[in-house]
């Protein structure tokens, strides 16, 4: 079962069930009456006549407050939260049309009449189908919610692939720039094979008519001055060879052949210089008239020059390993058609969205970022066809400009798809907010009444209770229940929202406090220990009220200002679920310092409070729990 439809039918059954707590009328006309023959039948009959017609007369009266709820509430929402207050007012507009409150007494007629029970069903379930259409009104909500989910987690995808084809496009980039340099290096290398060829065969030459003529001492200034010459063009094209060797073309990475090129063009330069000194060296022994040394340093000379050809014979081998413009032309075109393919899907979803909107479906707008993104990824891609042209034609240096252009587009594609991504988010996070804030008010509204109803109670006396006081303790008991339900409907948005670590797990201690106090109040526990969870109870809901407020007010804040953030930001700053993180524990130590009092005063029992003391060992690990996972979040 996919997300969407876990929490489509979550959304649908919590509204169907608040829907029924109102007016729960299935199965209500569903019985028969007793098979004619059976002793009293006629009796029988009437009392299930008579109770049926009373459950209707119950759930007619059910709708009604219901009504005068929703027109309440839509009024308080009217400032606040005008959207919501309008879905509300459809709704009840669509109650009244239906006629939905006068077809209840229409249904209570027929089935005080025995012999129209028949019709009273079929009244029945007409009247079900209509209540359905008033409950599409009410989950409008939830569909607007799946809509933006299903927007958010389709640009997320748009996004990874325009991730993707930047990676590419990049390597592709690279890839030319690379090609481009290994030419420029090769033709480089080329002309000084050609400088260190005449370079030893002027060398070898010298060497010949020095030894030929070594017997003659008028020659030897000459040889020396010739030596010289050679020796400082050796230099110079050492100094060319490395400069060969540092040339990098601009924001490209070197890939493993060039890499290799240049290192052996450093050593080709090292040898070339080597060539040189020894060239230096045999034209100072020319001058001291040493033809020994003169040979071995001229031998030297030579070898050296040779080493270097080897070398740079080595760099252009390397270079040759390159991918060829035309490998690079075909992974340009691939990279283009992936990126006309994600344009396509773009604009293909977009119509879909179009085309729901129409039919009735879903809202049909869909976020403003994919169009402009559609737009960016058509010129990107236009680029990218003039890049393969220019590769084919063995033109890397042309590809390279119009690559830059193509990534260019590219970045900006992926950026309309994360403002855009980012807005929706900030939605998303803004209705989050106003409905943990209505939320929490509800509880903590209705929190308070109980505790003041707690400390009356405690005033009055264990021991004084009489029935009035215990029938009060078992309702405040259910009261307290029902807003331990309400906590867990917070927590569960919490989980569906996904981004805070201490938030959930601290409105999760609050329905636990709630259940705590709920089972004390159902054994007449009213004391110390008691009050003491209900002011925590009433702190938390206070603190939980702030930090929502909080967040709502820097999210308005930041209005007009542009995205921010990275990634999805946490519905809650981290300053903000250390301060709950920091209320828990000094939650921990009051509980702690009351139950030990509760115990010495005889306001409860050792054991009793041993239990407390278990839970409060339990939420103890907890909070340490809590702390470890934000610091592992941080890590």
């Amino acid at each position: 079962m996919s997300v969407r439809t876990k929490r489509s039918r979550w959304a649908s059954l919590s509204l169907r069930l608040a829907l029924a707590a109102v007016f729960p009328i299935s199965g209500v006309a569903a019985q028969e009456p007793a098979p004619p023959g059976e002793t009293n039948a006629d009796e029988a009959v009437e009392k299930q006549v008579n109770a049926l017609a009373s459950k209707e007369e119950m759930i007619r009266d059910r709708f009604r407050r219901f009504e005068d709820r929703v027109f309440r509430l839509s009024e308080e929402l009217a400032d606040r939260e005008p959207e919501n207050a309008a879905r509300l007012a459809r709704a009840l507009s669509r109650a009244g049309e239906l006629g939905l409150s006068d077809k209840l007494d229409e249904i209570i007629t027929l089935i005080n009449d025995p012999s129209s029970l028949h019709a009273a069903i079929d009244q029945q379930a007409a009247w079900l189908s209509d209540a359905d259409r008033l409950l599409s009104i009410l989950l409008e909500r939830d569909s607007d919610n799946e809509d933006r989910r299903d927007e958010i987690e389709r640009l997320r995808q748009y996004r990874q692939r325009v991730n993707e084809l930047l990676e590419q496009q990049e390597s592709v980039r690279n890839a030319s720039a690379q090609a481009q340099a290994a030419k420029r290096m090769g033709q480089q290398i080329d002309q000084a094979l050609q400088r260190l060829k005449a370079m030893s065969e002027q060398q070898a030459k010298l060497s010949e008519r020095s030894d030929a003529e070594a017997t003659d001492p008028s020659k030897a200034g000459v040889q020396a001055k010739e030596q010289r010459h050679l020796s400082r063009e050796a230099k110079e094209l050492a100094e060319d060879i490395s400069r060969i060797a540092k040339t990098t073309p601009p924001e490209s990475a070197d890939s493993q052949q060039m890499k290799e090129a240049r290192e052996q063009a450093a050593a080709a330069a090292e040898s070339t210089k080597s060539g040189g000194q020894s060239m230096s060296q045999a034209a100072e022994s020319m001058e001291q008239s040493d033809q020994q040394s003169r040979a071995e340093q001229q031998k030297e000379a030579e070898e050296a020059l040779e080493e270097a050809r080897e070398k740079l014979e080595k760099a252009k081998a390397a270079l040759e390993q390159q991918p060829s413009a035309e490998e690079l032309s075909k992974e340009q075109q691939s990279v283009k058609e992936e990126t006309q393919a994600l344009s396509e899907q773009m604009k293909k979803d977009g119509e879909s969205q179009g085309q729901e909107g129409k039919s009735g479906g879903k809202s049909g707008q869909p976020s403003q970022g994919s169009p402009s993104a559609q737009k960016k990824l058509d010129q990107a891609q236009q680029s990218m066809g003039d890049a393969a042209e220019s590769l084919e034609q063995d033109a890397a240096g042309e590809a390279v400009p119009k690559q830059d252009e193509a990534i260019e587009k590219l970045e900006e594609a992926k950026k309309e798809l994360e403002e855009a991504l980012e807005q929706l988010r900030k939605e998303e996070r803004e209705e989050a907010l106003r409905d943990l804030e209505s939320r929490f008010r509800e509880l903590l509204a209705k929190q308070r009444p109980i505790n003041e109803a707690t400390l009356t109670l405690d005033e009055v006396g264990r021991d004084n209770f009489k029935r009035a006081e215990r029938l009060r303790l078992a309702d405040l008991s259910t009261d307290e229940r029902e807003l331990a339900k309400q906590a867990a409907t917070c927590l569960h948005i919490l989980d569906e929202e996904g981004t805070t670590i201490a938030f959930p797990r601290i409105v999760g201690q609050l329905g636990e406090d709630m259940e705590t106090v709920a089972e004390r109040l159902a054994v007449w526990k009213v004391g110390r220990v008691t009050q003491t969870i209900e002011q925590e109870i009433v702190e938390t809901l206070e603190q939980l009220l702030a930090a929502v407020k909080k967040m709502q007010q820097e999210s308005e804040q930041q209005d007009g200002q542009g995205s921010k953030s990275d990634g999805n930001p946490p519905l809650l700053p981290k300053s903000a679920e250390l301060r709950l993180l920091r209320a828990s524990q000094n939650r921990v130590n009051t509980r702690t310092l009351a139950t030990q009092r509760s115990v010495a005063e005889g306001d409860e029992t050792a054991e009793g409070g041993m239990r407390v003391l278990r839970k409060l060992a339990t939420r103890q690990l907890e909070c340490q729990e809590i702390a470890k996972d934000m610091r592992d979040r941080d890590q």
